[in-house]
């Protein structure tokens, strides 16, 4: 109704303008008023209006405000990892704050615990990880205070971690026997650069469910030449160079501020006026 108002109040205006502008060009009916005769010859005015119609003439500007906030949630899918892989043990924090019309910065911060035991060896190994990044919302909104989101994304990665081997047995192909030894606790940093694809609804006031995929590539090489870790917190199978991985997120929004938002400057040019 509001579009419907506003396309007839501009109409009405064209007309009232190009009304009003012949109207001043259009000169007064007494042929002996000489003032009459000189303002009839005088171009001036002629140029200023004959040019109207090549004038871009921007309509008044408008905005409001759409709903900012601290979205901050957990990644129900390290419960279902558990499930197949009962040594990795992870707790992820996601989070993610407005910047503007669609743009997110989002963090990430998690802790994994990777005890391992089984016939050949023991493994220990435990630590922190963060990825720091930014999401962008690719859903054009239905309306201003709309949440939902189709985002991509890019994250950096970093984990600080350690992991020790207590006991490993080893059989020995020249001796005819199994050796035995232990790898001391190492402390390890990875790097790492995650693509991100994925969805954001709002099933409640506030509160979200949403998905992801995401491929992460290693920067560093974290292997050595007497163990390699089992996981990589944060990221995956210590033995990988790249893997792939997928989020369930649940998350609430804490909106806290706005952000003021202008609407695109809509302009028209100005019916061509005839000559007189």
């Amino acid at each position: 109704m509001t579009r419907i108002f506003y396309y007839i109040s501009l109409s009405v205006s064209s007309i009232l303008f190009t009304v009003a502008a012949v109207a001043q060009n259009k000169p007064a009916a007494v042929k002996t008023d000489t003032l009459h005769k000189s303002i009839k010859a005088d171009t001036t005015h002629k140029m200023v209006v004959d040019s109207a119609h090549k004038v871009i003439t921007p309509i008044k500007d408008s905005s409001w405000y759409i709903p900012g906030g601290l979205r901050i949630g957990v990644d129900l899918s390290r419960i279902v990892s558990a499930i197949y892989y009962p040594y990795r043990k992870e707790v992820t924090i996601v989070a993610d704050a407005r910047i503007n019309s669609n743009l997110y910065a989002a963090v990430e911060l998690g802790y994994t615990n990777t005890p391992y035991k089984d016939s050949n060896y023991t493994y220990k190994g435990n630590g922190m990880f963060i990825t720091a990044g930014v999401d962008y919302n690719f859903l054009k909104r239905q309306y201003p205070t709309e949440k939902n989101m189709f985002y991509g994304g890019i994250r950096y990665g970093f984990s600080h971690f350690s992991y020790e081997v207590p006991t490993y047995k080893m059989k020995s192909s020249y001796w005819g026997d199994q050796l035995t030894g232990s790898v001391p606790k190492t402390n390890v940093n990875a790097h790492w650069v995650e693509l991100v694809v994925g969805m954001k609804a709002e099933v409640l006031k506030n509160f979200f469910m949403g998905w992801n995929i995401r491929e992460r590539i290693l920067i560093n090489n974290v292997k050595t030449t007497d163990f390699t870790p089992l996981v990589i917190p944060g990221f995956g199978n210590g033995s990988k160079r790249s893997v792939f991985d997928v989020q369930y997120t649940v998350s609430y929004v804490i909106p806290f501020y706005r952000l003021k938002e202008h609407a695109p400057r809509v302009e028209v040019k100005q019916k061509k006026i005839p000559k007189r």
